[in-house]
């Protein structure tokens, strides 16, 4: 009876437009909304997340009978049941319009970790704890049941690998009673907790088959059904045998832009989703269709703006204290530096469509923080030491310089996404200097320092003594930094934002922030991209994610995962493959999340890569080895490791994110040593070859489809190679990657 409901409802759609107040054309939501996730027994579903203003709901319909909904004020929630499907869709019934929404149950179990108290390891153990994925890295000491001396850690999971350590008495150890280690990246390992899910065969999955000027088929495999929907309204699918026919709703030839989204399920789990673009009602073939809002078509750059190009000689001003090291000291980078490299063709040339720069608001002109061995002091020359939130730091140029570099990048078919600091400011800053009352305590209820308590008060910990955290859960202390941002999209044109420290920021001033990022949007006519920067688990990185917080994150999980696999001989391609399938898992098989070869906090890949560095080294190590030897590529197979990590990004979901002087292979350990000065003269052989061979990589991704909205399958796994395939309609491209050779392989194959 519901969906005879529901079919009335879109046929009444379909067929009133241009006669009643309310069509397709008055839809409430922007954007595509994201999936709603099932979280533990009731889920709360923040109702002004989606719609950009206020709506009446008139009512809300589930299909899974297993689920109850109820509404109150802002808030849609919803409560499981025991046998609640793994996938399935929500109606909400608004203003004449019929939203639909994706809901994605949590087949979950319990699982348990036993801790043999009588191992010689912790026989003398008073007290212990776990802390690990599955607690977000905090501790958890409390005992499920104590039987004899095992203890029992018990969790509602989801099935997938957990890394955790035990923690003895306050000391972090290995599990003793599991054999199961992986690297942590820190110089240590991490234990592994396993929890099964079904066989690959008893997986349902979907994928693009053909298409006419009407409908679109999807092919299946163990798939009961799908959800089909165009934008946020859902259509129909009409099964035949193994393939689905939907069809393409009239009404969609009068958007410039709209979007199918289908979505498979058995009785075992959800599938694969699809994601198929369409222009004025016909699917998008061609990738030259496609415009600088269609972020999956984005391929971003990032650099340093003090460590790029000095285009302007006259701006330079190193802090005058010789407490600084040369390393730490400004280089001389600016914002006319980066216009030159553009109308040059630099970018244009190597293929990106998207740069990033890093934050140029004010910064100190003296010295701040301390390292030790060597002794040296730092300057503000990185941006995120911020003592005005709108200023542009005049040591990397004027307000007119950054209004001509966005003028050029748009006229050479460029986006620019501002880095912005809104956890912290500098002391020095004037919102610090007149409302003390406005940040987080330094010191603890128990004496101890907040400092760089990144997960135990990850809310309201401190970067460093000088760094004060503002208490963004003050509405107020939001609104200020807020309205900062909103200048910087309205004042100077910027595309989009890479936001500091996400993870350190609560999620009303996300929430406020993409409101009114979504506003300026629609005035502008063009997508604002917003993603954010969080260490952490795959479940707490995506819950900053979603219609009315980020559209999304670096993917820091896959490329810690990476990291090993690419640059060193042990690692298995297996544990690429996981990865992988974790994270399209989490985020969906058409994510945006940003893929990574290294960052400005990160050694660089390729002195991990030539063995240089060490993997089980600490941060600090990584620091002191940057200033203290001269690092440079050691081995010549580092450049092919590396262009086999860069194959790999740019040919799996996600926006590929080159850092700069990754595409001719620039050495370094720790920052400072990450963030040398770019070199565009004089390349080495090697040097020269990468950036062409990324560059082809680029080219191979713009020009495809298949690589940028295409369907995703492993073929193969296994411990020195990877094999998938993305496919779209009827272009299918093979992508192999092989350890034993450092070598990689793509096949292009078109059915006619």
């Amino acid at each position: 009876m519901k969906n005879i409901i529901y079919l009335a409802c879109i046929v009444a759609l379909i067929t009133s437009c241009g006669k009643t107040s309310s069509t397709y054309s008055d839809s409430k939501i922007y954007g595509l909304a994201s999936p709603i996730q099932l979280v533990g027994d009731t889920t709360r579903v923040v109702q002004s997340d989606y719609f950009t203003s206020t709506v009446i709901i008139d009512s809300i319909v589930s299909d899974d009978k297993a689920l109850k909904v109820s509404h109150v004020d802002d808030f849609i929630f919803i409560v499981a049941g025991r046998n609640s499907k793994s996938i399935s869709n929500l109606t909400v019934f608004a203003e004449g319009l019929p939203y639909s929404f994706v809901v994605k149950g949590s087949k979950s179990d319990f699982s348990t970790i036993s801790v043999d108290l009588k191992l010689k390891e912790l026989k003398d153990c008073r007290v212990i704890g776990i802390k690990g994925e599955f607690t977000n890295w905090g501790m958890d000491g409390t005992l499920e049941k104590p039987m004899d001396s095992v203890y029992l850690f018990k969790y509602q999971l989801k099935p997938g690998k957990y890394q955790y350590k035990l923690v003895a008495d306050g000391k972090e150890i290995d599990d003793p009673s599991n054999p199961l280690k992986i690297s942590n990246g820190m110089g240590g390992h991490n234990n592994v907790l396993e929890v099964k899910g079904p066989s690959k065969d008893e997986l349902p999955s979907i994928s693009t088959d053909s298409f006419t000027k009407t409908e679109i088929i999807i092919s299946s495999e163990n798939t009961d059904d799908v959800y089909a929907y165009w934008n946020n309204f859902r259509i129909e699918a009409r099964k035949e045998g193994t393939h689905f026919k939907i069809l393409i709703p009239p009404f969609a030839k009068y958007e410039v832009r709209s979007h199918i989204r289908v979505f498979g399920y058995n009785t075992v789990a959800a599938s694969n989703d699809l994601l198929i673009p369409l222009a004025k009602g016909k699917v998008i073939t061609n990738p030259r269709k496609l415009n600088n809002s269609d972020w999956h078509s984005s391929i971003m750059y990032f650099m340093m703006v003090d460590r790029f190009v000095n285009g302007d000689t006259t701006n330079d001003e190193p802090v005058d204290d010789p407490a600084i090291l040369p390393k730490a000291q400004y280089y001389g980078g600016d914002i006319k530096g980066i216009t030159q490299k553009i109308k040059e063709g630099y970018f244009s040339d190597l293929g990106v469509n998207t740069i990033w720069i890093s934050p140029i608001t004010q910064n100190p002109t003296n010295a701040w923080g301390q390292f030790n061995d060597p002794d040296t002091k730092f300057s503000g020359y990185h941006g995120y030491w911020p003592i005005t939130s709108t200023t542009v730091d005049y040591r990397l140029g004027s307000s007119s310089d950054v209004k001509e570099m966005l003028r050029v990048a748009h006229n050479n078919g460029l986006s620019v996404l501002l880095d912005y600091v809104a956890n912290h400011v500098h002391e020095q800053h004037s919102v610090y200097q007149k409302h003390k009352d406005w940040v987080t305590p330094l010191y603890l209820p128990d004496g101890t320092m907040n400092t760089e308590k990144w997960d135990e008060y990850r809310l309201t910990t401190w970067f460093d003594t000088f760094l004060p955290t503002l208490d963004l859960r003050k509405q107020e202390v939001a609104n200020f930094m807020i309205d900062s941002a909103i200048y910087w999209i309205t004042e100077y044109d910027f595309d989009g934002f890479r936001h500091d420290a996400t993870k350190h920021i609560p999620n009303n001033f996300w929430r406020t922030l993409n409101k009114k990022v979504k506003n300026v949007s629609q005035e502008k006519g063009k997508y604002i991209f917003q993603i954010g920067e969080t260490y952490g688990t795959h479940d707490l990185i995506n819950s900053y994610i979603g219609s009315g917080l980020l559209d999304a994150q670096f993917d820091f999980n896959m490329y810690d995962n990476a990291l090993p696999v690419f640059a060193t001989d042990e690692a298995s391609m297996t544990r690429l493959g996981e990865a992988l399938e974790a994270s399209l898992s989490t985020y969906g098989y058409h994510h945006l999340m940003g893929n990574i070869t290294g960052n400005q906090d990160k050694p660089r890949f390729i002195s991990y890569a030539d063995e240089t560095l060490n993997m089980n080294l600490s941060g600090n190590d990584y620091k002191r080895i940057g200033w203290k030897q001269n690092i440079e590529v050691q081995d010549s197979i580092a450049y092919r490791k590396m262009a086999m990590f860069s194959a790999f990004n740019m040919t799996i979901p996600g926006i590929p994110i080159i850092y700069y002087g990754d595409e001719i292979g620039m050495a370094g350990a720790g920052d400072p040593d990450n963030r040398r000065m770019m070199r565009f003269e004089n390349l080495k052989e090697q040097e020269a070859n990468l950036q062409k061979e990324i560059s082809n990589l680029i080219k191979l991704r713009n020009e495809h489809m298949a690589l940028l909205y295409g369907d995703f399958d492993i073929i193969e796994n296994s411990d020195s190679t990877l094999t998938y395939r993305r496919s779209y309609f009827d272009a299918s491209i093979t992508i192999t990657l092989d350890k034993s050779n450092w070598s990689y392989e793509i096949f292009e194959i078109h059915d006619n």
